[in-house]
């Protein structure tokens, strides 16, 4: 107990440490890139409600009949105020510069194959679209990227694109005097994957898709969070902090080099751990036994665990045990929209057959079914258990109507395939009956109605002449009735 208490309350003093190194390191970046992204997403809103106001203006005919100064002004003035805005260019629908906010008298430039014109003129839902970084012919290769949005004529047809220059230059300046260590690093991207830029800069890595890299699923697939992992672009080990910018397709990244975040506590926890191995060195045999002891009664509560929730008949899962996965099933499927079946099977006339050759031979059968049952749900997550007696529930997520039947006919017809004698039946041998019921669960619904609906559907298969298929349909639907020679 002395040598447990040491290395418990030395362990938990050093285990406390560590995870208030990482939650200060979190509490760092998340402070970092919040403000971040408010600046950048600040100016880049911004940005945005000046380019909406030079759409409206170039929409409008009377404008084309002012001069050359004063349609630049009524066009342009505002939008200089803007702190990323670079050159703003109004392109028509073949992609050619008719308004130049560097010059009264627009460049000569075709843009119709630039990302951000083309995907505005094939789609009218883009909105603010931000492109892949650029080396603009009319700055001198300076990396740049463009934000834009669709002109559109009043029936909707596309009329163009209003784009602004954004120099990566400017998101560098903001970035370069952030201290993230000597390995820390930035990226900032687009959120399907494109890197806009990073720190430290290095060009020849600007508008490389990092999308399939093992760190890119973090930040793409979900809006925000934290993890360690090592640099697709360097091999460093980091932890990661990642964010959105709201309201925009941009994602920032920050992180610190794991060694540089831990090693103070890896100093502290050197000298404290050898402190405590040789407090403890005595007693170590003592703790061996401890251990010893704590596996085996750890062994015996899983095992425990899993028999009171497993069938002792067919090794099935118990009732218990379903309602634990149909909460579970129930709860992801309300979440993602996704389908969920159930079937209820129930042996034909087993009293009678319990009746006919005893209690043994019924046991025997249930277990039969039971074979089959679990032989015919093949993924992860399908649970087939025993629902009590002769009845059986199986669970299908992700399955809808069409592949809760195929499952159902071909638990149907393995079981007549058994050929298990049975002369109580008018098939002659052991049948079941099944019951289908799925839905699409939403938020609020009632989970029970779905066994309800199912149970219904069994006792309609059973009302029906029994060895069916009966669907919970309005109205119900039975299929396949009988022995295989009699289906259709």
């Amino acid at each position: 107990m002395i040598a447990l208490s040491i290395l418990a309350i030395s362990a938990f003093s050093l285990w406390n440490d560590r995870q208030n190194a990482w939650l200060d390191a979190e509490r760092t970046l998340r402070n970092l890139l919040t403000a971040l992204a408010q600046d950048i997403g600040g100016n880049i809103e911004a940005l945005d409600f000046a380019l909406k106001e030079i759409s409206v203006d170039v929409a409008d005919e009377a404008l084309l009949h002012l001069p050359p100064l004063a349609r630049h002004r009524i066009l342009f003035d505002r939008a200089r105020t803007v702190d990323y805005m670079g050159g703003v260019v109004v392109l028509n629908e073949a992609g050619n510069i008719i308004a130049d906010s560097e010059s009264i008298l627009p460049r000569r430039f075709n843009g119709d194959h630039l990302d951000h014109f083309q995907a505005h003129r094939d789609r009218a839902d883009v909105g603010l679209y931000v492109s892949r970084p650029f080396q603009s012919t009319l700055r001198q290769g300076d990396f740049s990227i463009a934000i834009s949005r669709r002109l559109s004529r009043p029936d909707g047809s596309f009329a163009g694109v209003v784009a602004s220059r954004i120099s990566l230059s400017k998101f560098n300046a903001l970035f370069q005097n952030l201290d993230l260590g000597q390995e820390g690093a930035l990226a900032f991207l687009r959120d399907d994957g494109i890197l806009l830029t990073r720190k430290p800069l290095n060009e020849s890595q600007i508008n490389q898709d990092l999308s399939g890299t093992p760190n890119g699923r973090h930040f793409f697939k979900e809006r925000s969070g934290s993890f360690a992992s090592t640099g697709a672009l360097d091999g460093i080990q980091r932890f990661y902090v990642f964010g959105r910018v709201d309201g925009f397709p941009l994602v920032l990244v920050l992180s610190k080099s794991v060694d540089e975040l831990m090693a103070a506590w890896r100093a502290k926890a050197v000298v404290q751990s050898s402190i405590t191995l040789l407090i403890c060195g005595a007693l170590i045999g003592l703790t061996v036994l401890f251990q010893r002891e704590l596996r085996r009664r750890t062994r015996a509560e899983a095992k425990l665990k899993r028999i009171a929730r497993t069938d002792d008949l067919t090794s099935l899962p118990n009732r218990r045990a379903f309602r634990e996965a149909y909460e579970r099933v129930w709860r992801r499927a309300t979440r993602v929209g996704a389908p969920l079946s159930v079937l209820f099977v129930d042996a034909d006339y087993f009293k009678n057959f319990n009746d006919q050759y005893g209690h043994a031979r019924g046991d025997e059968a249930l277990c039969a079914i039971a074979r089959v049952l679990d032989a015919n749900i093949r993924r992860p997550f399908d649970l087939a258990a025993r629902h009590g007696g002769e009845e059986f529930i199986v669970l299908l997520p992700d399955t809808d109507l069409k592949g809760a039947r195929m499952i159902a006919e071909n638990i149907r017809h393995a079981v007549l395939s058994l050929g298990i004698s049975h002369v109580g039946s008018p098939y002659q041998v052991v049948t079941v009956s099944i019951g289908i019921a799925s839905i699409r669960p939403s938020q609020g619904g009632d989970r029970d109605a779905l066994l309800e609906a199912a149970d219904k559907a069994l006792y309609e298969a059973k009302a029906s002449g029994r060895s069916c298929i009966c669907e919970y349909e309005m109205p119900i639907v039975c299929h396949g009735q009988g022995l295989p020679s009699v289906v259709a």
